[in-house]
């Protein structure tokens, strides 16, 4: 077997690195030998190597002269194996990094499993097949909705999260964690946007919340974000305030104005001072879905990024698909609400979620996402019941979520987040069947479908439960 070198860019920053650390991990399981790792100047072509180029056009200037491919696109990657020589290329570093996840997924993996009988084959054994392939995100943000104390290893967490080319974490918690910078830094790493939820007013007992008490709650909101949020390296904030209900009226007023009045009063505070700032209004359809047009008022600066619209992929169980095609309808008129570039998200369900009957608020901040191996191991044996009952919807029911995300597709150009709400289900330590499809399906929605379910059952990181 000959040797293999990475060629990597010179200074390569802390993305390539990661990049290359992951490269290097698909290359052992199929040589059990470490690669090389060359810079661009180091590499010598006459060697009898085998080259894997990683890098840009900008970064590697021997990518400059051997790749002719033309990306356009954030994220976008070529993949190319040609006359013994790889080319894994980005339009930008994210390009790179989601390109080596994929040249395991979509390469080594395929052709490991192409020979069912031969235990030992090795695709490096050999002369490499020929393969070409330039792809791109067809949802431009692509994510994970959780609660930060159910996170036990932050890194394990961002690393499967990269593994499954995803690109957004939105996390709630009662306290900003004490280590909240070196959760950020390391997802910066992997080009992971980071958007901390707090609430405005709302807790999980909406029925309860007298309208008074929002009376200067705007000032207090905007207050606590300049105390506690504004030093931090974040990339916007989340909140949720008082929708999470059944019913339209509170009080006597209806959800949608209240929200929408106090809503705009608020973030006034905070657009009058950060500009630019990403804030993202977490809105739950149950209360104002009879209401779109006072909804409509929104500032349109203002991400709405809706949940429980209905049935699956919105739906906490994948079973759930009754008004399904109604709650599609809604989807979509949501997504065009403030107009065609509406600012838009949508949180999806279906997963794993917390177990209410266990939860406590904490009283002070923590030290999130740092534990044991025993704990990790104990959570996951916890957890696989309730992941077990997941893939077994996603196998029924998982062409409902593909229909889903196709249509938002089609209405939004692809210029939306969707956000998986991903709670408690040790993703640190297991990729699960059902958030690897649907993380396959924000990337390539139109991909075929049996295609897309043989590929990743065959990926070795994905379980079962």
């Amino acid at each position: 077997m000959k040797k293999i070198a990475i060629i990597y860019p010179e200074a390569p920053d802390k993305t390539i690195r990661r990049a290359v650390d992951f490269l290097t991990e698909f290359i052992l399981d199929f040589t059990l030998e470490y690669p090389l790792c060359l810079s661009v100047e180091e590499f010598c072509i006459s060697c009898d190597y085998i080259p894997i180029y990683l890098g840009t056009k900008e970064n590697n200037p021997a990518i400059r002269k051997l790749s002719t491919a033309h990306l356009t696109r954030p994220e976008q990657y070529h993949l190319s194996v040609k006359d013994g020589t790889v080319i894994i290329e980005g339009y930008d570093v994210s390009g790179v990094l989601f390109g080596v996840m994929d040249f395991y997924n979509k390469y080594l993996i395929p052709t490991k499993y192409a020979h069912p009988d031969i235990n030992n084959f090795s695709i490096f054994d050999g002369e490499l097949p020929e393969f070409s392939l330039i792809s791109a995100p067809e949802v431009s943000e692509r994510g994970i909705w959780t609660w930060g104390h159910v996170i036990y290893d932050y890194k394990g967490f961002l690393d499967n999260m990269a593994r499954l080319k995803l690109n957004s974490l939105i996390m709630w918690n009662d306290f900003i964690p004490f280590n909240i910078d070196e959760i950020i830094d390391y997802a910066h790493t992997l080009k992971i946007k980071v958007i901390l939820g707090y609430s405005w007013g709302w807790d999980q007992r909406c029925k309860e919340l007298s309208l008074d008490s929002l009376n200067g709650k705007g000032e207090e909101i905007f207050n606590k974000f300049e105390q506690e949020y504004s030093r931090l390296d974040l990339d916007g904030i989340y909140f949720q305030t008082i929708t999470e209900l059944q019913e339209e009226y509170i009080e006597g007023k209806l959800v949608a104005e209240v929200v929408t009045d106090f809503v705009n009063n608020t973030s006034a505070l905070f657009y009058s001072k950060y500009p630019d700032i990403l804030i993202e209004f977490g809105l739950h359809a149950t209360s104002v879905k009879h209401r779109l047009n006072i909804i409509g008022r929104v500032d349109k600066r203002i991400r709405i990024v809706w949940e429980d619209f209905g049935a699956m992929p919105f739906a906490y169980h994948p079973e759930e698909l009754c008004d399904y095609d109604q709650t599609l309808s809604l989807a979509k008129a949501a997504a065009t609400l403030r107009g065609t570039d509406d600012n838009y998200g949508v949180v999806t369900k279906s997963l794993t979620c917390l177990d209410w009957s266990e939860f406590t608020h904490p009283s002070a901040p923590q030290n999130i996402g740092v534990s044991s191996d025993f704990v990790k191991e104990n959570r996951l044996i916890r957890k696989r019941k309730a992941w077990r009952n997941s893939v077994a919807g996603w196998l029924a029911n998982g062409e409902y979520a593909k229909r889903a995300i196709c249509e938002l597709v089609k209405v939004k150009q692809g210029a939306f987040s969707v956000n998986a709400l991903l709670e408690d289900g040790m993703l640190e330590e297991k990729i699960m069947y059902p958030i690897a499809l649907f993380s396959e399906l924000l990337w390539n929605p139109d991909a075929d479908y049996n295609v897309l379910v043989r590929e990743i059952a065959l990926r070795e990181y994905v379980e079962f439960a």
